[in-house]
C-alpha cells in the first residue's frame, strides 16, 4: 500500500516510536529556539500503524513540525508509504493534519482532545473508495512515583477506505530504567502498548476487528533517540486484507527507530 516519499515539501513531521501512531504534543510554557515550534525527522525500518505494516514491511522516512502554546498545538506529520496499489491509485505518502487542546489537571495528570485529517496524495481514482479520512481522540495520561500511563479513545465517522464508523482504544505505561548510561544522557525507558480496533465495515476495510500490542526501549543522546520494539496483532495471515503479498502485514516484528529533534 505505500511508496517512496512524496515531494521535498512533504518532508514535515514529527517521529513516532514506528508505531505510530498519532503524534504527542505536550504542554509547554518554556520556548526554545525556534520559538513554539518543534520539528523532528525520523527513520524506521517498518512504519506500523496500529499493528499493521503501512510500508510493505519496509523502512520508512517520516517527519513532522509542531506548533504549541498554552495548551493548544496544531501540526503535519508525514510518513513514506507502500500499499502495493495499482498504477491508478498509487499514495505515495501519508500526510496527517491535526490540532487540539492539552489540559494540566495537576503535575502528574493532563487530558487533551484532538483532531486529525488522514490524507494520501494521488490517491484519489474515481469509482474507488478514498484512502483520506478524519478522526477525532482524546487521552488522559498521568505519572506515578516510578511509571506513567496513557489512555487514548480516538473515533472516525467514516474510516480508512470508507469502512464506516471506527473506534481505537489504547493504554499505554512506560517506565524510566536509567537516567544515563553509555553515551545516552538523557537515559533509558520501557513501554508497552495494548489496544483494539472496532471497524463497521470489516469486509471493505479487509481485516475483522482485532487486536494489537507492542513492547520496547527507548533511549535517548543528545537530539537522537533510538527505538526497538516488538510489535504484533492476533490477525492470522488469511484475515490480514485475504492474505497473499499482504498476509504479513498484520504479523509480529521488531521495529527499530532512529529520531532527530529539532531544534538541537
Amino acid at each position: 500500500m505505500r511508496s517512496a516519499f512524496w515531494k521535498a515539501g512533504l518532508f514535515t513531521a514529527t517521529a513516532l516510536m514506528g508505531m505510530t501512531v498519532t503524534t504527542s504534543v505536550a504542554l509547554a510554557d518554556d520556548e526554545g529556539a525556534w520559538g513554539p515550534f518543534t520539528a523532528n525527522i525520523a527513520l524506521t525500518s517498518d512504519y506500523r500503524f496500529r499493528g499493521i505494516s503501512q510500508s510493505d514491511n519496509g523502512a520508512a522516512v517520516q517527519g513532522g513540525i509542531d506548533f504549541a502554546k498554552d495548551g493548544w498545538f496544531a501540526g503535519v506529520w508525514a510518513s513514506s508509504i507502500d500499499f502495493l496499489d495499482s498504477a491508478t491509485k498509487d499514495a505515495p505518502a501519508e500526510v496527517d493534519l491535526y490540532g487540539g487542546y492539552n489540559y494540566a489537571i495537576s503535575d502528574a495528570t493532563e487530558i487533551g482532545i484532538k483532531a486529525i485529517y488522514y490524507w494520501y496524495p494521488d490517491s484519489d481514482f474515481p469509482g474507488t473508495n478514498q484512502y483520506d479520512y478524519f478522526e477525532l481522540g482524546g487521552h488522559i495520561s498521568h505519572s506515578f512515583d516510578k511509571f506513567s500511563v496513557l489512555g487514548e479513545l480516538y473515533w472516525s465517522p467514516d474510516y480508512f477506505f470508507e469502512s464506516g464508523d471506527s473506534v481505537y482504544l489504547a493504554g499505554t505505561a512506560s517506565v524510566p530504567l536509567l537516567k544515563e548510561f553509555w553515551f545516552f544522557d538523557g537515559g533509558l525507558s520501557a513501554s508497552a502498548r495494548v489496544a483494539y480496533m472496532w471497524i463497521d465495515d470489516n469486509a471493505t476495510f479487509g481485516t475483522p476487528d482485532y487486536l494489537t500490542w507492542d513492547i520496547g526501549l527507548t533511549a535517548t543522546a543528545g537530539i537522537f533517540s533510538f527505538d526497538a520494539r516488538y510489535v504484533d496483532t492476533d490477525l492470522s495471515k488469511s484475515e490480514c486484507f485475504g492474505g497473499g503479498p499482504f498476509a504479513d502485514w498484520c504479523g509480529a516484528g521488531f521495529v527499530g527507530t532512529v529520531t532527530v529533534a529539532l531544534p538541537g
